[in-house]
């Protein structure tokens, strides 16, 4: 069987995401501002040269500069409030609300993009939710950091949403643009406050981060411009397969019995969703 670039493009970018979020964790003594500034200072730069080498306007068309304007404000959001989730929250409770998003693309894509779910595919989300709850577990999550936690996954999932009406009305490159220029300016003037130098390792794991981020961003320009945005959006779940095997392999982290019926839940219902979406395509 063959497997759809699409597909593909996603698995990548959730694998390259993961890698960024050791790097952050490693970086857990630099101010957030400085973490985000980094990342979108180098990603943004890689993508202008890029798109100078092939000429290619750095604004888009007229026609979709709306939807990029959106898309980079809300993934402004989704990555500033992600930080700030991680700072309020404990780590568990701050990944199980990040994965909120997924759900927030498919049902924002009903109405934005018209690209209904079907009856089954509401079951097939609400499987790879409870895999998410039971495998990161619930605690801590009733405080105040809850409300940001939520509003990040809100804006992540929406700006998706937004990245999937462009489609291909723009090369792929330019969604990535808007996504590092929004936050970058953002994070110029809030790490004013907070000015801290790297030193020593920061600058290397700075410099992968940045890179990382740049190459998941195309891959994840690419997964929407080739497929629905609520069956690309399942395939998110799969990034919480990547952190917990990186969270044990590099940070040593203990992983409880509940972890594995709950990746088990989440593989069921993104592998459901994977084969019901082609077997309706096949239909059509």
């Amino acid at each position: 069987m063959r497997v759809s670039p699409g597909i593909l493009f996603m698995l990548a970018s959730t694998a390259l995401l993961a890698v960024v979020n050791v790097a952050v964790k490693k970086l857990d003594g630099m101010p957030t501002a400085e973490i985000i500034f980094a990342r979108c200072f180098i990603s943004l730069t890689l993508t202008i040269i890029q798109l100078r080498r092939t000429h290619t306007p750095v604004w888009g068309p007229p026609e979709a500069r709306g939807n990029l304007w959106a898309r980079g404000i809300f993934g402004a959001g989704s990555i500033i409030g992600g930080f700030l989730a991680l700072k309020a929250l404990p780590i568990g409770g701050a990944v199980t609300l990040s994965y909120l998003a997924p759900v927030v693309t498919a049902v924002a894509a009903i109405g934005l993009v018209g690209e209904p779910l079907k009856p089954w595919q509401w079951l097939f989300y609400g499987l790879a939710v409870a895999g998410v709850l039971l495998a990161k577990g619930t605690a801590g999550l009733l405080s105040a950091g809850v409300l940001i936690g939520v509003g990040a996954a809100v804006a992540s999932g929406l700006s998706s949403v937004f990245l999937r009406r462009v489609g291909d009305k723009v090369a792929p490159l330019v969604p990535v643009f808007y996504f590092n220029l929004v936050p970058l300016a953002i994070a110029a003037g809030w790490m004013l406050f907070d000015l801290q130098l790297p030193h020593g390792t920061d600058w290397a794991w700075l410099a992968l981060a940045g890179v990382f981020t740049h190459v998941a961003l195309w891959c994840v320009t690419q997964a929407f411009r080739k497929k629905q945005a609520n069956f690309v959006a399942a395939l998110d779940y799969l990034g919480l397969l990547y952190a917990t095997a990186l969270g044990y392999f590099i940070f040593g982290d203990n992983i409880k019995p509940a972890v594995y019926p709950g990746i088990g839940l989440i593989l069921l219902g993104v592998l459901l969703n994977a084969w019901y979406t082609s077997r309706q395509a096949k239909r059509a």
